[in-house]
Formats: C-alpha cells, sequence, structure tokens
C-alpha cells in the first residue's frame, strides 16, 4: 500500500501543477485579440418585498457577458445549485427567503474568454427591522452652515434619493405687494428624484445623490448636481444661510423606492438657527511664505481633534468691513468675526486632519494685503472660535542675472511689423518683450505675471530672437495702430526663471526715451468713377400727371446695364454732381448689389423695363431753382464705364424734351 501511495504522488504533483496552470491563466484578464474580456457582475442591496417573504435584487451583468449564475442558500450551508441566465440584460431577482435566518447570495459571469470574479452578498431581514415606514431619517447636528441627516433604510427599501431644498422666500407679487414665493415643490422633487435614479444617457446629470444602505448624509451630500460619473464628494451641496437673511427654512426630503418600484416621499422641515459662535472646538491658519504669489496664495487650516467641519474663505478688509459700517481699522475683534460670519455663507469642508487650499484669482492685485478665515464647527454642530489672518500677495522682483546687451531697429519694410534686434549674454534663457502705445503705471507686476502672457508681453525663447528683426516666416512685432508711436519695453529670463531689471528698447537703440514712430500705413487716393462711356438709351414719358409719372427705358447700343438714381430738389445743372458724389459709383465693382436711392433697372438680360413713379410734387410746382424730384438714369458700357444717359425731373420732363 505503502509503494502504491509513492508512485501516486507524482502522477498528484503533476495534476496539481496542471490544474494550477490552468486556473492561473483562465484568471488572468488578458484577453486575445479573438477574444472579448473577462466579464464583470454588480448585485444590488437586497431589500425585502411587500409580502415579507421574498429578497430583491438587481443583478447587472457587463456587456460582454454571455451567461451568469446564482444561487442562494443560508449561511454555512451549501446545497443549492447555480441558476444560469442567458444575456446581459440587468435582471431584478425575487427569491424566497424566511425572516430572521441569514443568507448568502452568489453571483457571477461568464464568457468564452472565462469567469468573472464572484459577487458575494450576505444578509439577513430580522422581524425586529421591519418598519413601518421605506425609510426613517433625523436631523442631527445643526448650525446656521451645517447638518447631518442620518438616515435607516428599512428592509422593504430598495433604495431612496436624498436632498434639501429652501423652502421659499419674501418676494412682491405684480402690484409691489410682498408674496412668500416656495420654491420647494414636491413634483419637481420627484422628477428630479427618478433623474438621479435613472440619468438621462446623453447628459447624466443627477441633481440628488441615492443609496441602498443606511448612511449619513450633510449639507454637501444633500445636493449633488454632479455627472453620474462623479465622486459623491463632488456635490454642489446647499449653502442653508443666506447672505441677506437671518432665517431660513428648509426642506429635507426623501424619495423611497420599494422593492416593487414604487416610490414614497418623506418630508421634514427645519429652520436654521442664527450664527453663534458656542463651540469650543479650535483652529489655526498658517501661509508658507513659499507659497505666496502675485494673485494668489496657499494657506494650511488646523483643528483639534472634535473638529468635525470647517469653513474657509478669503476675503479683502473692504468686504469686511462693508457689514459693519465703519472702516477696517476702526473695527473690533468682535465687529469683525460679526462680518466674517456673514461672509461665511458658503458649503462646509469635512475636517479629518490639516488641509490646505490655494485661493487664486484674476481679480487679485499684487502686493495688496487679503485675509484668510476659518470657522470651525465642531461634532455636535457648534461653531468654534472665528480665527483670521492677513497675506500680502507678492510683489515683482527682478533679480535675474540675464541682461540684453544691445539693440537695434531694422528699417520697416511694411507698416504692420515693427522689427527690432535683440542681443542678450549668455545667461539669457528668454526675453520678454512688451511693445504699445502706452506704458501702464503697474508694469513691473504686469511683466512678472505669468497670466499676462500673450495678452501683454510675449515671451521669445534666445534661439528666436532672430525672428523679430526680419518678416519672414512671419516673424517682427505685429503693430495694431500704423504710424503711431510705440513704446517696447522688455526683461530676460535666466536658468532658473528669474526676471532682469525692465529695460527701455528704444532707449537701449539710443534713440531716445519718448517711444518710435512706426511707419504708417499708405492710403490709396479715392478712386474717381470713370463717366467716359458711351452706353445709351431711350426714355419716354408714357404719362405724368399730378404727383405720378409713368416712365419707360429702353437700352440703345453698346450698353450692359441701366442704373436708377433718385432724387430729389433737382435741376438739370445739378444732376452730374449729384450722381458723381454716390459712393456706389465711386468704389463700384462688377458684383456690386446697389442699394437705398440706387437701384438696378436693367440688367444684362433686359432690355426695357416700364416703371410707375411717385413724387413729392405736382406737374406745375417745378421750380427753376429749388428744382423737383427725380430719376436720373446711368448706363454701364461693355468697356465697364458709366453715363449719365438721361433723367426725369417731375414738372420739367427729361434732358431733351421737356416743358
Amino acid at each position: 500500500m505503502k509503494n502504491i501511495f509513492k508512485t501516486m504522488l507524482p502522477i498528484l504533483a503533476m495534476a496539481a501543477c496542471v490544474w494550477t496552470s490552468c486556473s492561473d491563466d483562465k484568471d488572468k484578464n488578458d484577453p486575445t485579440p479573438e477574444k472579448p474580456a473577462l466579464p464583470t457582475i454588480t448585485v444590488s442591496e437586497p431589500a425585502l418585498s411587500a409580502d415579507n417573504t421574498k429578497a430583491v435584487v438587481t443583478v447587472t451583468p457587463s456587456d460582454d457577458t454571455e451567461k451568469w449564475y446564482w444561487k442562494c442558500e443560508p449561511k454555512g450551508e451549501s446545497a443549492a445549485a447555480y441558476t444560469a441566465v442567458t444575456g446581459k440584460e440587468e435582471t431584478k431577482l425575487e427569491i424566497p427567503i424566511d425572516i430572521d435566518k441569514d443568507y448568502v447570495l452568489t453571483v457571477y459571469a461568464e464568457n468564452e474568454s472565462g469567469k468573472s470574479q464572484e459577487a458575494v452578498k450576505e444578509f439577513i431581514f430580522k422581524y425586529e427591522d421591519l418598519m413601518d415606514e421605506l425609510v426613517e431619517f433625523e436631523i442631527k447636528n445643526l448650525s446656521a452652515f451645517s447638518m447631518d441627516v442620518e438616515v435607516k433604510k428599512g428592509a422593504k427599501c430598495a433604495k431612496y434619493v436624498i436632498g434639501a431644498i429652501i423652502k421659499g422666500y419674501m418676494g412682491t407679487d405684480e402690484t409691489g405687494q410682498p408674496k412668500y414665493e416656495e420654491i420647494y415643490k414636491e413634483a419637481t422633487f420627484i422628477e428630479d428624484a427618478e433623474l438621479s435614479l435613472n440619468p438621462n444617457k446623453d447628459y447624466p446629470m443627477q441633481p440628488y445623490n441615492w443609496s441602498d444602505v443606511s448612511a449619513t448624509f450633510n449639507e454637501q451630500t444633500l445636493v449633488r448636481s454632479a455627472l453620474q460619473d462623479k465622486d459623491i464628494s463632488e456635490s454642489k451641496g446647499i449653502i442653508l444661510t443666506a447672505l441677506d437673511t437671518d432665517e431660513t427654512e428648509v426642506v429635507v426630503v426623501i424619495y423611497a423606492v420599494d422593492a416593487e418600484g414604487k416610490g414614497t416621499v418623506f418630508t421634514k422641515e427645519v429652520t436654521v438657527p442664527d450664527a453663534e459662535l458656542n463651540g469650543q472646538v479650535v483652529a489655526s491658519i498658517e501661509i508658507p511664505a513659499g507659497k505666496i504669489a502675485l494673485r494668489s496664495f496657499e494657506a494650511t487650516f488646523t483643528a483639534d481633534a472634535n473638529c468635525a467641519k470647517m469653513i474657509v474663505g478669503q476675503t479683502d478688509a473692504g468686504a469686511i468691513a462693508k457689514n459693519s459700517g465703519k472702516d477696517f481699522t476702526e473695527m473690533t475683534v468682535a465687529e469683525i468675526e460679526a462680518s466674517i460670519l456673514k461672509l461665511g455663507a458658503s458649503v462646509p469642508v469635512t475636517y479629518t486632519q490639516p488641509f490646505s487650499k490655494e485661493f487664486a484669482s484674476k481679480d487679485m492685485v499684487p502686493n495688496t494685503k487679503y485675509y484668510v478665515y476659518a470657522i470651525p464647527i465642531d461634532k455636535q454642530g457648534k461653531l468654534g472660535k472665528i480665527v483670521y489672518t492677513g497675506v500680502t500677495t507678492g510683489r515683482p522682483t527682478f533679480e535675474g542675472v540675464g541682461s540684453i546687451t544691445s539693440v537695434s531697429f531694422p528699417e520697416q519694410t511694411s507698416p504692420e511689423k515693427l522689427l527690432v534686434d535683440i542681443s542678450v549674454n549668455e545667461n539669457t534663457t528668454a526675453v520678454r518683450v512688451f511693445w504699445e502705445t502706452s506704458v501702464p503705471a503697474n508694469l513691473d507686476w504686469i511683466m512678472v505675471d505669468e497670466a499676462s502672457s500673450n495678452v501683454q508681453w510675449t515671451e521669445y525663447k534666445v534661439e528666436d530672437l532672430g525672428k523679430l528683426k526680419t518678416e519672414e516666416n512671419n516673424g517682427g512685432l505685429y503693430i495694431l495702430s500704423p504710424g503711431s508711436t510705440y513704446h517696447l519695453r522688455a526683461v530676460t529670463v535666466d536658468k532658473d526663471g528669474k526676471l532682469s531689471e525692465i529695460v527701455d528698447l528704444v532707449a537701449k537703440a539710443g534713440q531716445g526715451n519718448d517711444g518710435i514712430q512706426t511707419k504708417a500705413a499708405e492710403v490709396e487716393a479715392p478712386k474717381e468713377a470713370d463717366f467716359s462711356g458711351n452706353g445709351a438709351l431711350t426714355l419716354t414719358v408714357v404719362s405724368a400727371e399730378g404727383t405720378a409719372a409713368t416712365l419707360k427705358v429702353e437700352k440703345g447700343a453698346n450698353t450692359k446695364k441701366v442704373y436708377m438714381l433718385k432724387g430729389t430738389d433737382m435741376v438739370p445743372a445739378g444732376v452730374d454732381a449729384y450722381v458723381k458724389e454716390q459712393d456706389f459709383f465711386k468704389d463700384f465693382t462688377p458684383d456690386a448689389t446697389p442699394t437705398g436711392l440706387i437701384s438696378l433697372f436693367l440688367d444684362e438680360n433686359t432690355s426695357n423695363k416700364e416703371t410707375d413713379e411717385n413724387f413729392n410734387w405736382s406737374v406745375e410746382e417745378y421750380h427753376p431753382t429749388y428744382g423737383s424730384d427725380a430719376r436720373i438714369f446711368i448706363t454701364l458700357d461693355n468697356d465697364g464705364k458709366f453715363n449719365i444717359a438721361d433723367y426725369y425731373i417731375h414738372g420739367y420732363g427729361t434732358k431733351n424734351d421737356h416743358n
């Protein structure tokens, strides 16, 4: 018997080795190009159906699933067989169970590449946990800026959506009388809750957060307003205290869905209290000198172990003083704290350990004092002592070892480009060039400020400086106002990123301290219309009565088009000058479309036309000095030249046939 056992050992070892190898290969999620990736599968938290005899779960296989398997058995037993389900569709399982018994649900997916990891849910539904309602919730640790909402999910609840909404505000009606305007509306919240559970595929924005387990939510997670793929920490949150109100009514609302998909709304109203500094939690602010820049700085916030949340922000002395009516220098510490409390109407951040926050804005001014503040909130929701500290933004420094050694200005070849030849020392890696028609008073920090790059100055690497002295390859400095005097300033950048002192490039070139006069743009002389054409036409007055006349025009020889110009107070001697001063004829192009008083009367394809015209004066009222309304006809001949061929002045007649 011992010999037989010894003989079988190598065989068993080989079998174990083969089995391990196969198992390892099957578990690798490294499919060949011909095979799909291993599938995945997820299972929701089990919920109890309304009849208390079934556990309801939702199973979601991945798209590459071919078949999936599930079994549910009492904990500690292994009697149940897997049930196979073909396909990848999300499926709801209703599993018969006994109350007060532990169960284990196991699910896995499979395709030709292999099987997924098992998803396992252990659950038990106890008689003592069968709440009458789908959810129960309690509002705790309420302060002017924060609250915690503890939600207990009942066994019959599959999932729930939670939110917080300002109840309303006092507005005015159409007559200007005070009128309360409601913001919270249950029907709207239900729509948003359904959208949170089933986001739009084209734009999966979720208004609120949802959960399928008991959980605690705070002022940040009570409003989501984030895309489906964003973490709950990126929720927008709700500001409980408005800047201009002392008291705010907030509705905390839950939309709970049972195992059969029916939703029920639960609400509680809460009055947000006034801000009161009645807590003992202490915080501090540190601003490292190395984290202060021209328009930004970084602050580190630290608090004691009882701190649960913190409001942080930055402001300036003017904003603090605005809430007190005093100058900042005249305010007491208590008045400053009271003002900061009003400025602190924001969503607190959860505090677990010291953290840093950068404050940056294009509106910040270099070398200007700002104030950073923190309002700590303890675990009971009480506001601790406000802390604040001043910080002055950075000021420009010019300590670089680079320098500009020489400057010259080659002759401008076009008004749009100013050419400049700049030489630098061996310590220079780049040059920042400013060129404008005036020099701002704060140029020192503009040249230091990275946000001004390609806006108020442009940086050129040393190897690219040659492009500035030629127009080739789009070189040179582009001039927006040719003919104007331009002022040029520059700083060098060394290998450590430090800047040199600002240099006046014109003065460095030995051309004075008043800038450089740029080349003016060449102005073309106004074109004069050519009225030497020989186009011809025949103008006939078909009828003229009162203030109306019917005119007929027929093209003559060498005539391509005929234009009609309307005129008022016209006499024969003024016709030529009136026509020639029209911009349409001065700047004429063959495809020009006439507008206003000028119209195309006969085009290339029309030889004659009648027109009914109305005039302001009757036939008898033509005056030899003041004239009358006129219709003037101008030909365009085949050579592109104009001819004032004929005209009709109402009450006078045509050029060659008048009363």
